[in-house]
């Protein structure tokens, strides 16, 4: 089962809004969170344990700018592989984008694309080095690269929450 179908826990007001808090905060006590939430500290920690167990929450990090990294270079690269190909080189892609630091993300995708590949680095070159060692494999059958020129918006995972993304499904 994918991560995009599992089974996720039921979650009842309490849960959402102690999700909504700690999206705002994830550094935020638990005794403050017991406070707000009008609970107690166990009962919190309790529910978070289950919410990090359900992978619910993922995890807690620091958001690091890549810019100030040096990593100003930003580009979606396309690929189509040739199905002709042994799956055994599918595979070789898979593992050379997953183990590549410079991949920010992997999508496999439907229509003629197969994945696509949001990367940063520090100079065009970089894209460049990862393109060239995809099409080493002889698995690729095209690529296409667009470099991003600006930013509108970005939202990575789910932020701060607002209200309406806590809304009950239906």
């Amino acid at each position: 089962m994918s991560r995009e179908t599992r089974d996720t826990p039921q979650l009842d007001e309490l849960d959402h809004k102690l999700l909504s808090a700690l999206s705002q905060d994830g550094r935020k006590a638990v005794s403050g969170l017991a406070k707000e939430l009008g609970l107690s500290r166990q009962a919190v920690a309790e529910r978070i344990r289950v919410l990090e167990r359900a992978r619910v929450i993922r995890g807690y990090r620091a958001d690091i700018d890549p810019i100030s990294l040096g990593f100003t270079v930003r580009a979606h690269i396309r690929l189509s592989l040739d199905l002709t190909q042994s799956l055994r080189k599918a595979a070789d892609i898979r593992k050379k984008l997953v183990s590549n630091p410079l991949i920010r993300s992997v999508h496999r995708v439907s229509g003629e694309d197969c994945y696509v590949v949001e990367m940063v680095g520090r100079h065009i070159d970089d894209v460049n080095d990862v393109l060239q060692e995809l099409l080493a494999t002889r698995a690729v059958q095209s690529s296409r690269t667009a470099f991003v020129l600006e930013t509108i918006v970005q939202k990575d995972g789910l932020g701060a929450l607002e209200p309406s993304l806590l809304a009950p499904r239906s």
